[in-house]
This record gives C-alpha cells, sequence and structure tokens, in this order.
C-alpha cells in the first residue's frame, strides 16, 4: 500500500509533533516544496509559508500520519540530529542514533505483547 505522505513529510510532520506548541520548525530549500505540497493537500494551515508550529498541523495530517504508521514507530528528525519514537501518538523518546532507536521500539512492541498476554491471563 502506498502511502499518502512522502517521507520528507512524514519527518516534517514528526517533527512538528515532537515540538512544544511555543517552538518553530523554520523550513528551507526543498522543505519548503514539501511545505507547500502538504498545503495544497489541506495538511497545513493556508497562513503556514517558511515556519511551522503545532497549530499549523490540521487534524487530517494527524490522522493520515498515524494511520500509515503503526502504534510505535521511528522516524528520523528532519535536520538528522536524532530519531522521534512515538507510541500511541505520543512522543516517547528521541535518541540520537538508529541503532538506539531501533532497540526502543523492538523494546516497546515486546513490552506490548507481554501487557497483553498478562492482561489475558489476568482475564481468564
Amino acid at each position: 500500500m502506498s502511502k499518502t505522505l512522502t517521507k520528507l513529510q512524514e519527518r516534517i510532520v514528526a517533527r512538528v509533533l515532537a515540538m512544544s506548541v511555543n517552538e518553530t520548525l523554520y523550513l528551507s530549500k526543498g522543505h519548503l516544496h514539501s511545505a507547500r505540497s502538504l498545503k495544497e493537500q489541506g495538511f497545513l494551515d493556508r497562513n503556514c509559508w517558511g515556519m511551522v508550529q503545532t497549530q499549523h498541523l490540521t487534524a487530517s495530517v494527524k490522522t493520515t500520519f498515524f494511520a500509515e504508521n503503526g502504534d510505535v514507530f521511528a522516524i528520523e528528525d528532519i535536520y538528522d540530529n536524532c530519531w522521534i519514537i512515538f507510541e500511541d501518538r505520543k512522543v516517547i523518546a528521541k535518541p540520537r542514533n538508529e541503532a538506539n532507536a531501533k532497540r526502543i521500539v523492538a523494546a516497546l512492541k515486546e513490552l506490548r505483547i507481554a501487557e497483553a498476554d498478562a492482561g489475558r491471563r489476568v482475564a481468564a
């Protein structure tokens, strides 16, 4: 199944979701083209130009982003300075390298399985 968002667009959205409400993501070069495309798709507020804040993301981009990526996943930051790990639509960690990101994602997935098994045993 093909994704609605490109890898660069996913990285932009991930970074903005990981920011606090008073932070701003400054875009340049190819990032501006991706932001323009997001605006054309209705995923970014029309008043957003070269700077993106959390309030510029529309509900539809958040829904699409999380629907296409699952419950636990990691995406590299747009400026390559860390990986952003999400679990259940929340930022869990921002490790500095891919190996640590993969380890954290694997551990979170195993923990979810263990918690589900424990819940089934308690219910039985």
